[in-house]
């Protein structure tokens, strides 16, 4: 996953998650390591919850550096304010 990440990528996050989720996944399709104790509404019940869960796990935000803004020149309009004031997207 590091290879392909971009920046800006919650890449760390997924990995995480990815590390998690694989052991439910092989319950559910029935790894040779389960395959004494697989139950399928079990398996199922798991892979369903954990589903449910992960959807909460979310990436920190990064904070706006503020000491780009500081170096900024207060009084000054920055391009994004001045191609809005003249009528730009």
């Amino acid at each position: 996953m590091w290879y392909v990440h971009e920046d800006g990528d919650a890449w760390i996050t997924n990995a995480f998650v990815s590390f998690l989720a694989f052991p439910f996944w092989s319950y559910a399709l029935g790894a040779v390591a389960f395959t004494e104790y697989r139950d399928g509404n079990l398996a199922a019940i798991l892979l369903a919850s954990f589903t449910v869960v992960s959807g909460l796990i979310k990436p920190r935000v990064r904070r706006p550096r503020r000491v780009k803004q500081a170096r900024e020149p207060a009084g000054r309009p920055r391009v994004v304010e001045l191609s809005t004031a003249l009528g730009g997207s």
